[in-house]
């Protein structure tokens, strides 16, 4: 199975031909994506070319766009299987640590492989507190943990290629929709260590309105849920009123309801993420029981159906998530 490593670059440093060069030995096919540099780097680029496929954005259009850009080509040029391997342009990422990453992607073809950098007191302190911030954004939109979600050395096997090429992100927020599409995969975190050149003063993340942007793509995969969340106890109070206080009536129509509200909502607002139906039904039939049954016993004990209602409905918030990691051990 071939290794692509793919670099997206807008306005390198000549360190790019270093990872190149390091790179070249190894047998690994190379794209690099120039996004809109301007011509005071096309002889950085032509360089580039000797070793590499290179690839054109005559204007910059983001690195998302490079990112599909490359994609797009290699899913066209090469013959499967094989593996992409995305690496930044700046030589963060050491040579040794993106044969790690590709070695494992050949060996887990399915999951994405994240370049899992430590973060220490030396470390930029824009990193650290993007990291954190984007840590706790993604484990409360996915219920996961995972240390490292802004790392730009990645590792993904041909068969996630056409997920990954449908996501809209145009900038840094492309990687953090791969995240979240990829919430429900097998997500294999590597330790590496990056290398930080004058405090990284080559990124050109900008960490507030990137940050934004990035947090922005959390809140957005998490709306589908606040809604239906929100309709389900609307169309429970609906039910009351119809079915004249059958809390077990008016909780499985309710229920039922925000279902299908939620499974429509999440194809139209995430980018038409695929929802995999037996996961999707399995879950709600969990949630739809227990929740019932929680439901209903609160309400035989005594307590407002209403009252009732909004407990169990908080608890399932919980329960959702330990089915979903359930899953995900289970690769389904």
């Amino acid at each position: 199975m071939r290794t692509v490593v793919l670099i997206p670059a807008y306005k390198p440093e000549k360190r790019m031909l270093d990872v190149i060069s390091g790179l070249s030995g190894y047998g690994f096919g190379i794209v690099v994506v120039d996004d809109g540099s301007g011509k005071e780097y096309r002889e950085l680029f032509n360089e580039a070319s000797k070793s590499s496929v290179l690839l054109r954005h005559e204007v910059n259009k983001g690195k998302g766009e490079a990112l599909k850009t490359g994609i797009a080509y290699i899913d066209g040029h090469f013959e499967k299987p094989y593996v992409i391997v995305t690496a930044d342009a700046d030589g963060q990422h050491r040579i040794e640590d993106i044969v790690k990453v590709s070695r494992i992607s050949r060996d887990n073809p399915d999951a994405l492989v994240l370049g899992k950098r430590t973060l220490y007191k030396s470390s930029p302190i824009l990193s650290r507190i993007g990291n954190g911030a984007t840590r706790l954004f993604y484990h409360l939109a996915t219920g996961r943990y995972i240390y490292e979600t802004q790392t730009g050395l990645r590792g993904f096997g041909d068969e996630l290629v056409g997920d990954y090429l449908r996501i809209p992100g145009k900038r840094y927020e492309y990687e953090s929709d791969m995240m979240l599409i990829s919430s429900d995969r097998n997500i294999i975190e590597v330790d590496i260590q990056t290398v930080y050149f004058d405090n990284n003063s080559g990124s050109h993340f900008d960490p507030v309105i990137d940050t934004a942007r990035l947090h922005r793509e959390y809140i957005r995969y998490k709306l589908p849920s606040i809604v239906s969340g929100i309709a389900d106890y609307l169309f429970f109070i609906l039910g009351m009123l119809v079915f004249s206080g059958w809390a077990l009536m008016a909780q499985l129509c309710a229920r039922v309801l925000s279902f299908g509200l939620k499974a429509i909502l999440h194809k139209a607002v995430f980018f038409s993420e695929r929802i995999k139906p037996i996961r999707y039904i399995v879950t709600c039939a969990v949630i739809l029981a227990v929740e019932t049954g929680m439901v209903v016993g609160l309400g035989a004990l005594g307590m407002s159906p209403y009252i009732a209602k909004l407990i169990a409905g908080s608890g399932m918030i919980f329960l959702s998530i330990g089915i979903r990691k359930l899953f995900v051990k289970l690769g389904k």
